[in-house]
């Protein structure tokens, strides 16, 4: 598997790293691969070998994240969607299918609609499809989603913390995920690349976000891949935000499978397949 790395220069200057993995041919359809919050583009890279038997891939780390800049303003969609129209054209993916995690499934869905012309089609994973009014207030939504108070952790108890609570065996390639949004200092202590004034920044555009008012205007194909937990009323949330979608005249296409919300992590070949069936019909 052949990878490249590089810069691109996103919105407001931002320096964003960002890596293409070669297709069978240089001129292979593209696909263009964002994380989701707190995440770093090697959620990615279980999947990577299987998507370059089809596609040209570009992963990149969204600003705030893994290897990329960290501004201290530019969370807002309008900026990390005009990022990642960046990404798509310095790497010239053209049209491609654009896949979105979590947050970056969010990242997608607006990215069709105030930006039609970037993508042939979104894959929406686990995120992106919202019902009306879920959120609650901003500060419960906040303290709900507040991330975990890590900074100063010894490297050896983080560790530790991976294999305990790891819905996936750790493996050496799901360690390099986890440490990859870590930096680790002289004492072997860590810090998180996406700092928690940052994650609140973010957090708040996810909030503010209207789901079901950019249904009406999405007419890029998509498809939403869901994961089916034990969470009752979460699997009943999605299925709201889908018939929401529906009833917007979107032309969504579903699947759902069975795990937790890292898709990515815990079924890559699952769901590679079902973004390879999906893109092939989308781009040709």
């Amino acid at each position: 598997m052949q990878e490249r790395w590089f810069d691109v220069t996103g919105a407001d200057g931002v320096r964003l790293r960002a890596r293409e993995v070669a297709g069978p041919t240089p001129d292979a359809p593209g696909l263009l691969l964002h994380h989701g919050l707190a995440s770093s583009q090697r959620i990615w890279d279980l999947m990577l070998p299987r998507l370059a038997r089809r596609f040209r891939t570009v992963t990149y780390d969204a600003r705030g994240h893994g290897l990329s800049a960290k501004p201290t303003s530019g969370y807002g969609f309008d900026r990390v969607v005009a990022d990642a129209v960046a990404v798509l054209r310095v790497a010239k993916l053209g049209r491609p299918v654009v896949v979105g995690h979590s947050w970056g499934a969010m990242v997608a869905l607006e990215l069709a609609v105030t930006r039609p012309r970037s993508a042939s089609g979104i894959t929406l994973i686990d995120g992106g499809v919202s019902p009306p009014g879920d959120r609650g207030s901003w500060e419960g939504f906040k303290t709900r989603l507040a991330p975990p108070m890590l900074d100063g952790m010894a490297l050896e108890e983080f560790r530790a913390g991976m294999r305990r609570f790891s819905a996936v065996p750790v493996t050496p390639q799901i360690e390099a995920l986890f440490l990859s949004l870590m930096r680790v200092d002289a004492d072997a202590r860590i810090h998180p690349r996406l700092s928690r004034a940052n994650h609140f920044r973010i957090l708040r555009a996810i909030w503010e976000q209207d789901p079901p008012a950019l249904y009406e205007r999405l007419r890029t194909a998509t498809m939403a891949i869901l994961a089916r937990g034990d969470d009752a009323t979460w699997n009943g949330a999605k299925r709201e935000g889908v018939r929401a979608m529906r009833s917007a005249g979107v032309p969504v296409e579903v699947t759902w499978i069975r795990g937790v919300h890292d898709l990515p992590v815990q079924h890559p070949g699952r769901l590679a397949t079902r973004i390879e069936r999906f893109a092939d019909a989308a781009v040709g």
